[in-house]
């Protein structure tokens, strides 16, 4: 039952063109989002680089690669979420679905869509409250740096949010026939 648009180099090709406008947009913004995670870790890299060279080499820390680097790390997790289940590539145990029949299959897909949907519809509503919340106190990060807080949890509502659309698009998709096999991701 996987779509057979779908090449075997590029599984994802087929979103790209899809007819629905939605499908095509979110596939760009998803795409968009895992991008800009990938770029959020290589920063991460760099930072971390830096403070290790200029603290043990330079003998001069710095004040901000800590608070920053948590910052870019939440950030790019919360939306790398979203690329994630795009490319079916979340953790999985297909030990038990790779016997099921093309029915029970779409079934378990549902029910797992609808879960993480669940969990990610409350996170968001969660997080956005706390984001509030640091707004109104103005909270700011316990360093010398001391970011305010709100930037770092945004992260949670924006991700989970996105998260949650990416379920609703991957439940329509699997209710449409494009159940997609799992694959495995090389970034």
């Amino acid at each position: 039952m996987s779509d057979v648009n779908a090449s075997s180099n590029d599984k994802q090709a087929w979103r790209a063109s899809h007819p629905s406008r939605w499908v095509r947009f979110n596939h760009a913004l998803v795409t968009l989002c895992g991008r800009l995670a990938s770029a959020l870790f290589v920063t991460i890299t760099v930072m971390i680089t830096y403070e290790v060279i200029a603290r043990y080499v330079f003998l001069s820390p710095t004040i901000w690669v800590e608070d920053l680097s948590l910052l870019c790390q939440i950030w790019a997790s919360c939306l790398g979420a979203s690329w994630l289940l795009q490319h079916q590539a979340l953790i999985r145990i297909d030990m038990l679905i790779n016997h099921f029949g093309p029915r029970l299959r779409v079934a378990a897909e549902i029910w797992s869509l609808l879960v993480i949907a669940l969990f990610s519809a409350w996170v968001t509503w969660y997080g956005s409250e706390l984001v509030i919340e640091s707004i109104a106190m103005n909270s700011a990060s316990a360093t010398m740096l001391g970011l305010p807080m709100w930037i770092t949890k945004s992260a949670i509502p924006v991700g989970f949010g996105l998260l949650f659309i990416q379920c609703l698009t991957e439940a329509a998709l699997v209710l449409t026939g494009h159940l997609q096999a799992a694959e495995e991701v090389n970034i």
